[in-house]
C-alpha cells in the first residue's frame, strides 16, 4: 500500500516523503529503485499548510478560511531514515530518486530482518512480526536503559527466562529482591556469601582497605592470609576440620598469624594497623564471611536463571559479593579456555542499579571488575547486562563497551544525551523517539539485530517479587488489623 512520494534531495540514508495520509513514527516502509528494495524507518513527523504557514499572525484569515469550506488543504510530510537493501543484504549505497513510491513494509520482508535469531523477545510495534535477538551477540554485553516503570524488570525477566529455556546460564544480581521471588523457571537462588577461601590475597586486602600505597601493610597480610588458606587446606585434606569452629574462629585464627609477622621482622605499629582493619572488615562484612559456602563455580548452574539476592546487604557488603563473583567467574573462564579446568560453560552476567556499582563519579570493586569483563568478557564467553534507571550516572568506558543496548522510554534530555555520547550505533533521529514510547516499549540496536528494532517486549508469563505496592489496599489491611485488635482489647 502506497503511503506517499519521495520528495526533494536524499542521501543514501535518509529521504523525505510526502504522504497521502497520516503515518505515524516508528513505521517501517520500503521503497523501490535502481534495482533495488529499501527498507526504512519513519523517525519524523511533520503536518502544515501551504495557506497558513509559521509567518501567518493574522488570526481572522484563519477564522475566513475555517468557514469557507471547514478543509484547509495541508500536507504531511515524514522523515524517513533508509536501514537495509533487501535484495544485496547490505546498508543502502544509492539515494532515492524525487517521485519514488514508498509503501507500508509488508510483514514478509520484516519477517526476513527481524525474525531470524535464537529467542523471541516481543513484536514490532504494530505488527505481530516477531523480533528475535542473537545470543551470541550478548557476548558484546547489553546495557537495558530506561526511565522507572518502564519496563525494566520485565524486560530482564522475558530475557533470562528464555536464555535459560536455550539451556543458558543466566545469574541475576537481584538488587531489590525482585527476582529470587519470582516464577521464573528453573530458578536457582544462591545465597550471597563470601568464603575466604575463594578470596585471593589482594582482594583480602582490598576489603580491608590496604591499598596499593601501603606496601608494608599488604606484605603483612598477605603472608598472613597465604599461610592461613594453607592451613585450611591442608586439614581438609586430612578430613581434621569442623567448618562451624572455623567461621567462629576465622577472625582470631588470622590476628594470631598477623601478630606472628611481628616475630618476622614486621614493625608493631604496621601490625596493629593490619589488625585494626582486620577488626573493621570483620564489623562490615561479619553477614556475608562463611567458610561453608561452595565457590559460586561450583553452584551456577545451566539451563537456569541463578538468581544472587543482594537486597539484605548494605552496599559495601553488595559491592564485595559482586566484584568477588565477577572476578571467580571471569578466571575461571579463562582457566576453562586454557586448561579445560575451570567454569566449563558461558554465563551472562545481569547487574541491575548498574549506577550503583558503576558510577562514573566513584570507584567500586565492581567497576574495576566489570571493566575488565567489559573489555575481555567476550573472548571468554562471559556476557554482561547491565541494567539502570539513571544512565547519566553510568561510567561512560563501561556503556560505550556495552554493544547492544535495549533502550526503553526515556524522558530526561540529559540522559538521552548521554547515551547517545555514549553509543557508536545510535543516531539523534531514533533517540528523539524515546519519549514516546510506551511502557514495555523499546528500542533495540546492536549486533542482537540486523537493524535497529523498535519492540513490544513480551509481558513475562509470571510474577516478580518487586512489583509496586497496592498502596491502598495495604492501608485498608492495616485498619482492619487495627480495628480487630481494638476490638479483642475491649474485650479482654
Amino acid at each position: 500500500m502506497i503511503i506517499g512520494y519521495v520528495i526533494g534531495d536524499a542521501t543514501p540514508q535518509q529521504a523525505t516523503i510526502l504522504a497521502v495520509k497520516p503515518v505515524r513514527l516508528g513505521l517501517y516502509v520500503t521503497m523501490e529503485y535502481d534495482n533495488e528494495k529499501v527498507l526504512g524507518l519513519i523517525t519524523n513527523v511533520t503536518r502544515g499548510s501551504p495557506m497558513i504557514d509559521g509567518n501567518t499572525i493574522d488570526v481572522g484569515i484563519v477564522e475566513r478560511l475555517n468557514r469557507f469550506d471547514g478543509k484547509i488543504p495541508h500536507y504531511i510530510k515524514a522523515t524517513v531514515k533508509l536501514l537495509y537493501n533487501l535484495n544485496s543484504n547490505s546498508q543502502p549505497d544509492l539515494p532515492p530518486i524525487a517521485g519514488t513510491p514508498v509503501s507500508l513494509a509488508e510483514e514478509e520482508d520484516l519477517r526476513k530482518i527481524f525474525s531470524e535469531g535464537d529467542i523471541t523477545l516481543g513484536r514490532l510495534i504494530g505488527t505481530n512480526v516477531p523480533v528475535n535477538i542473537r545470543v551470541g551477540a550478548l557476548a558484546r554485553h547489553l546495557a537495558i536503559l530506561a526511565a522507572t516503570g518502564s519496563g525494566k524488570s520485565n524486560t530482564v525477566a522475558v530475557l533470562s527466562q528464555r536464555i535459560a529455556d536455550i539451556k543458558g546460564s543466566v545469574l541475576i544480581f537481584d538488587y531489590h529482591g525482585e527476582y529470587y521471588r519470582s516464577d521464573i523457571h528453573p530458578l536457582h537462588n544462591i545465597e550471597p556469601k563470601l568464603n575466604p577461601l575463594y578470596l585471593n590475597p589482594r582482594e583480602f586486602a582490598t576489603l580491608l582497605e590496604i591499598r596499593g600505597n601501603a606496601p608494608i601493610q599488604y606484605r603483612i597480610i598477605r603472608r598472613a592470609f597465604t599461610e592461613y588458606q594453607k592451613s585450611v587446606q591442608e586439614k581438609i585434606k586430612s578430613g581434621d576440620i569442623d567448618f562451624e569452629k572455623l567461621n567462629q574462629t576465622f577472625i582470631k585464627d588470622l590476628e594470631d598469624l598477623i601478630d606472628d609477622q611481628e616475630g618476622k621482622g614486621a614493625k608493631k605499629d604496621s601490625v596493629d594497623e593490619v589488625k585494626n582493619k582486620l577488626e573493621e572488615f570483620a564489623d562490615k562484612y561479619s553477614g556475608i564471611i562463611d567458610l561453608t559456602s561452595k565457590d559460586i563455580i561450583s553452584n551456577l548452574k545451566t539451563h537456569s536463571v541463578n538468581v544472587v539476592d543482594i537486597s539484605p546487604l548494605d552496599e559495601d557488603a553488595m559491592d564485595a559479593i559482586v566484584s568477588h563473583y565477577l572476578r571467580r567467574i571471569l578466571d575461571a573462564r579463562k582457566e576453562y579456555r586454557r586448561k579445560g579446568t575451570g567454569l566449563r560453560f558461558p554465563v551472562i552476567i545481569v547487574i541491575e542499579e548498574a549506577h550503583v556499582f558503576l558510577s562514573k563519579n566513584d570507584d567500586t570493586l565492581t567497576k574495576f571488575w566489570a571493566s575488565r569483563i567489559a573489555r575481555e568478557g567476550r573472548k571468554f564467553g562471559v556476557g554482561l547486562i547491565i541494567v539502570s534507571q539513571r544512565p547519566k550516572g553510568l561510567d561512560e568506558n563501561i556503556l560505550s563497551q556495552m554493544t547492544n543496548k535495549i533502550i526503553l522510554k526515556i524522558v530526561e534530555p540529559s540522559d538521552k544525551k548521554y547515551v547517545l555520547e555514549a553509543s557508536d550505533n545510535l543516531s539523534e533521529d531514533l533517540v528523539e523517539q524515546l519519549s514516546s514510547l510506551g511502557v514495555g516499549e523499546a528500542l533495540i540496536i546492536g549486533n542482537l539485530v540486523k537493524i535497529p528494532a523498535f519492540v513490544k517486549i513480551d509481558l513475562f508469563n509470571g510474577t516478580l517479587g518487586g512489583t509496586d505496592p497496592d498502596m491502598r489496599r495495604e492501608w485498608e489491611k492495616a485498619e482492619e488489623e487495627d480495628k480487630l485488635h481494638e476490638s479483642l482489647t475491649d474485650f479482654g
